[in-house]
């Protein structure tokens, strides 16, 4: 069936359609505004129920690191930071957000954002910057600045990890077998590692995954306690 409505019809039918539409995204805004309230409603409780502190957002912790993926885009955030300590051993763990603006070909602005979660842990001394990570652009990059990619002997380990630093002999004392062993481990797949200060910290793409905090605390635990004592006392500061 047709129906053939006149210029007057056709304005109005256009104006219900526009309304309608509208309406549909209001309604869907409004539905992602309470289902995003009720999972920070939820983290908030979880933190809370394991003595953990919460806290929606503290650019400030995302400056902290100057490291890849840390120091990128034009802004940076980190959001829903949860702050405590396991056996006496501080951690944190929230999402870092790269904010890039850019302008298209007309000269209209345009902002894209990145989520990353991360999780901490802290050194009793600081260190040189040491990234490992997966081969991609940000390591070409680095290499490219002056950050060398350091060989080992196990060829599984240099397949799966590319090691960045400005210092070979200081990542080769970092790299004793039992850290190589650890780095080999399945639960390492896709993540970058940096150590930076006294930080190490652990950095995968998206949303944090709460469900996974402790098993990736558990094995920064073992990473850190892997660390040749000598190479805290030789480069620590």
């Amino acid at each position: 069936m047709t129906v053939e409505v006149g210029d007057g019809g056709t304005v109005v039918l256009f104006l219900l359609v526009a309304a309608l539409a509208a309406g549909v995204v209001v309604a869907g805004a409004i539905a992602y505004q309470r289902a995003e309230q009720a999972r920070l409603a939820r983290l908030r409780a979880w933190a809370a129920s394991r003595g953990w502190t919460w806290t929606a957002r503290d650019d400030s912790v995302a400056e902290l690191l100057g490291t890849r993926p840390f120091g990128m885009g034009d802004e940076r955030e980190a959001r829903e930071i949860i702050t405590g300590a396991r056996d006496g051993r501080p951690f944190q763990a929230f999402r870092y957000v790269v904010v890039e603006h850019s302008r298209d070909s007309k000269g209209r602005r345009r902002t894209t954002r990145d989520d990353y979660q991360v999780v901490w842990v802290t050194l009793p001394r600081g260190l040189p910057a040491l990234r490992f990570a997966p081969d991609d652009a940000f390591q070409r990059v680095l290499t490219g600045l002056g950050w060398g990619d350091v060989d080992t002997e196990s060829h599984e380990f240099n397949q799966r990890w590319r090691v960045s630093t400005r210092d070979d002999a200081y990542a080769h004392a970092i790299l004793a077998p039992h850290v190589i062993e650890e780095l080999l481990r399945p639960a390492w797949a896709g993540a970058t590692v940096v150590v930076e200060g006294r930080f190490v910290a652990v950095v995968r793409r998206g949303y944090p995954d709460l469900r996974t905090l402790d098993a990736t605390l558990d094995r920064l635990e073992a990473l850190t306690g892997t660390i040749p004592p000598f190479v805290l006392a030789d480069y620590g500061r």
